[in-house]
């Protein structure tokens, strides 16, 4: 990128857009996680003290309004910064978390690394929206639409952070820019290695179940040419980025050893995914995706893989397979579609007091294009959130055509409803966001839901299960250190229900209540009339469940809700959350109260 191209776009619309959605959400998540105590309302008038570098006053001021979705404040207008006797927008959100840190209950240094994160995302969304201008994803093809959003998390103020990319990178490899991404093959020695493969693939076939038959022989032609055994080694994509940034500076000697020998790009084309690291083949849409280990920080969390996940995967997905297929899935419900992680392959060979913990990994996910059935099309879940170039939302076609109320309807019964199933039925919480789900519908009309990201996106107690857990491989002591969120085994019912609920309501279906009240006047209450209806219609159907309703109860007064901002401020915990009013809680009917 040449430097007038920096200047054109710091110039540009899209910078003061992606700066306004950067302050936004940074200001109402540190609201809603009670962080501010410098803040006072006039009416909808929101205003916020500061303290500049010069210890001069600063305040800052909004338009904004309590909505009735978990008690979320709404950002309803640009934030002005006044300082000097002047008056302007808002556009440094470092410059805001400096002036308003005294008021911060906030570790120094973290203050410090969460501001850089901040200023990634400003710039890095800049760049996507810059380079999307006017395109209108409504209507595209799920390949399309599944890479070109630019939206990233609905809440987290770092949505786009990318730390690790330079802007070059970020327009060669990030999902809304790149045309396409050529991983490279590695081959790895076995004895140092991790390598998980699903029951449901032929254990003969192996590691050839994984690659196309040119890259199957290439593989073994490589290392036959070096004298080597090909059954000694196992396959493993890297992401270009991940080899020139981490694997050839920091792992050479282990190419010198022979323990990883470069084979050559994959023969087949990729296109990155919302998550950058999970690559959708563009050759064979019903081929395995790809989901890499990258020392990239994005939404504030580096985006390795563990090799204790790796190994989990494929154990995971049967396990979770397993449950859905003796499961009953009564009307309205549909089955769920799992996109199981079949294979998985780490590299062990690594220091983890080296911080390269999962640096080099991979896990092959089943393709939505390979379950869809006759008249089915599939859209990832965020573009029910999103809003198109022209204004209007992604959904507008199908909510005009079907009403707003019998569309909303049938998508709790088709896409919601089923992830409680599990939680009632089987005590299995996924952390089903939005990323992690794709709708599939019928013109339009929701049909079923694909589900996804299994290896640490699960939790269950064993006591609370109604069959065997997984026989999983556990994290070593220091890796809890580093992240002590990152668990699947819980004796608690209800942080089993709090990890669905969260991701599932707060995260998701609150940034639909707020579009639907935006865009088709139906106000939030309502909205969650309608879904606490169809969870107490599912309920009263089957009172056999009761206890499993109760105990994994949905209609709690308040509901424990994960820290996203406060946390990349304050000391790391296992897990920091704050009560929030439930909003399903305050619309029950008998006999669900």
């Amino acid at each position: 990128m040449q430097t007038y191209d920096y200047q054109n776009l710091i110039d540009s619309p899209a910078y003061r857009q992606a700066s306004r959605r950067v302050l936004r959400q940074l200001l109402e998540a540190l609201l809603f996680e009670d962080a501010l105590a410098n803040c006072e309302w006039q009416g909808e008038i929101l205003t916020l003290s500061g303290r500049s570098a010069d210890n001069a006053p600063v305040s800052y001021e909004c338009q904004a309004r309590h909505t009735f979705s978990f008690g979320r404040v709404r950002i309803t207008t640009p934030l002005l910064r006044k300082a000097n006797g002047a008056t302007e927008d808002a556009a440094d959100p470092a410059l805001f978390l400096a002036e308003i840190a005294p008021w911060l209950a906030a570790d120094e240094t973290r203050l410090s690394q969460f501001a850089a994160e901040l200023l990634a995302t400003q710039i890095k969304d800049a760049q996507t929206l810059h380079a999307r201008a006017d395109q209108v994803l409504r209507g595209a093809d799920y390949d399309t639409v599944e890479a070109r959003l630019t939206d990233g998390h609905p809440y987290h103020p770092s949505y786009k952070s990318r730390l690790g990319f330079t802007l070059d990178h970020n327009r060669a490899y990030a999902p809304e820019m790149a045309l396409a991404v050529a991983p490279l093959l590695l081959a790895v020695r076995r004895d140092r290695s991790r390598w998980t493969l699903s029951a449901t693939i032929n254990q003969d076939h192996g590691a050839r179940a994984l690659l196309c038959d040119a890259d199957w022989q290439r593989f073994r032609d490589v290392l036959n040419r070096r004298g080597l055994c090909p059954d000694d080694y196992l396959p493993l994509p890297v992401h270009p980025w991940q080899w020139e940034q981490v694997i050839l500076p920091g792992l050479h000697p282990a190419l010198a050893r022979g323990e990883l020998l470069s084979i050559g790009p994959l023969t087949e084309r990729y296109l990155p995914q919302q998550s950058i690291r999970t690559l959708g083949n563009l050759d064979d849409r019903r081929g395995l995706s790809l989901k890499l280990a990258m020392n990239l920080v994005n939404t504030s969390t580096s985006r390795v893989l563990a090799p204790h996940t790796v190994q989990n995967a494929a154990v995971i997905s049967d396990w979770l397979l397993a449950l859905v297929e003796r499961s009953e899935w009564p009307a309205p419900m549909a089955r769920p579609v799992l996109l199981r992680e079949v294979a998985g392959v780490s590299f062990t060979a690594l220091a983890p007091a080296h911080g390269q913990y999962g640096a080099l990994a991979c896990i092959w996910r089943e393709s939505v294009h390979q379950h869809l059935q006759q008249g089915e099309a599939a859209v990832p879940m965020t573009a029910l959130l999103h809003v198109d170039a022209d204004g209007r939302p992604f959904v507008d076609q199908w909510v005009k055509r079907y009403g707003p109320e019998p569309w909303l309807k049938r998508l709790i019964e088709r896409a919601w409803l089923p992830v409680l199933h599990l939680l009632w039925e089987h005590g299995t919480a996924l952390e089903s966001h939005a990323q992690n789900m794709i709708l599939l519908h019928e013109d339009g009309l929701p049909a079923r839901v694909a589900l996804k990201d299994f290896h640490d996106g699960v939790r269950f107690s064993k006591d609370l299960l109604s069959g065997p857990a997984p026989a999983l491989t556990a994290p070593p002591p220091e890796h809890r250190c580093v992240n002590p969120n990152s668990f699947l085994e819980t004796d608690d019912a209800d942080e089993l229900r709090d990890f669905t609920f969260d991701a599932l309501f707060f995260v998701s279906l609150a940034e639909l209540a707020w579009l639907f009240q935006r865009f088709y006047r139906m106000e939030e209450k309502r909205f969650w009339q309608i879904t606490s209806a169809v969870l107490c219609a599912h309920q009263e159907r089957h009172p056999e469940q009761a206890a499993r309703f109760a105990l994994f109860d949905c209609f709690t007064d308040k509901v424990a809700i994960e820290l996203l901002a406060s946390r990349r401020f304050q000391q790391e915990i296992r897990l920091r959350t704050r009560l929030a009013p439930n909003p399903l809680a305050q619309e029950r009917k008998p006999p669900c109260a």
